[in-house]
């Protein structure tokens, strides 16, 4: 009975700290999105994209995605939004860090005029 009680609070430890890795991952794919959009408008630019993306992450809070960075990529044809983070870690193993890093991207909003037959 001595030994189950702490390999069960170890295991209850994992379960939550899986939930809050895959939350954190959520949530920083959601802001590439949201940020992407922004990029992708037809008077979308890279600084409003992050702004964006910004906000929506600051909106969420702090302690959900970490040590948080948005880099943003705007050209001709194509929008991206990467976002870099740490998830909130329960267990503290030194050297492990649960990095985070999603991006989204599609194609930017432009006027194609008609072509004349």
């Amino acid at each position: 009975m001595v030994l189950i009680a702490p390999v069960l609070f170890l295991a209850l430890l994992a379960i939550v700290q899986f939930g809050l890795y895959f939350h954190a991952k959520n949530v920083a794919e959601q802001a590439a999105q949201e940020g992407a959009a922004a990029a992708r408008a037809f008077d979308g630019t890279e600084g409003s994209a992050k702004g964006v993306t910004e906000d929506y992450l600051s909106a969420l809070g702090d302690s959900t995605l970490q040590g948080r960075s948005v880099s943003v990529n705007r050209g001709t044809q194509t929008a991206s939004v990467t976002v870099r983070g740490t998830a909130l870690s329960l267990i503290p193993i030194p050297g492990l860090a649960l990095q985070i890093q999603e991006t989204a991207s599609g194609p930017v909003e432009r006027y194609v005029p008609p072509a004349d037959d």
